[in-house]
């Protein structure tokens, strides 16, 4: 038996989505390609790599390291200081300390991150397009959806449920512009994570 495997793209951004009983869509900067710059500076003994995911230590913002730059210092004697260049961020930073994994304070930073313009991009070739697909799986619980343009409802069960280990692929850039959704009954706690390809 042969699994056959289609190839969508590369996987550049990623989204979580824990709706509740909020009608929930996709954000922009998933959808439509986008970098984003933040400078830190103390950085820790553990250095900061390309693939980590940094997370607030107060706000809990959260994104995804395409780059590290250091321009002083160096994580090894805990002074490193540069910046990073981040996408699939989720929330907003603030000036506080950034965490990776089960680290406590592996960078500070001053403030939120901005967008990138296009020279300061690691994917150049990506600036600001549409993705071509995008990957919607259910992690836990069932939520109720919709890409048609509708809003599910809850009480009225309008919309498609998506079992928990159920997944489906949109390639239409309408589809996942109109992409919304709430938990299948209220309270239930539906995890979604959404891959964006380009």
């Amino acid at each position: 038996m042969s699994i056959i495997f289609e190839y969508l793209g590369l996987p550049l951004t990623h989204q979580k989505i824990v709706p509740g009983n909020t009608i929930t869509g996709l954000g922009s900067e998933f959808r439509n390609y986008t970098e984003r710059y933040i400078a830190f500076t103390s950085g820790g003994t553990t250095a900061t790599a390309v693939g980590d995911w940094i997370v607030g230590a107060t706000s809990a913002a959260k994104a995804k390291v395409l780059a590290v730059t250091i321009t002083s210092g160096t994580f090894a004697a805990g002074t490193a200081a540069g910046y990073l260049i981040v996408n699939s961020q989720h929330g907003t930073f603030q000036s506080e300390n950034i965490k990776i994994a089960a680290g406590t304070d592996d960078a500070t930073i001053a403030s939120n991150t901005r967008l990138c313009i296009k020279d300061e991009y690691i994917n150049k070739e990506f600036y600001t397009k549409d993705a071509k697909a995008c990957l919607v799986s259910v992690y836990a619980q069932t939520a109720l959806t919709a890409w048609d343009g509708g809003k599910p409802d809850q009480t009225a069960l309008v919309g498609q449920p998506m079992a928990a280990a159920t997944s489906i692929i949109l390639r239409d850039p309408k589809q996942i512009s109109n992409f919304r959704c709430i938990d299948y009954t209220a309270a239930s706690a539906s995890t979604l994570q959404l891959t964006f390809y380009f």
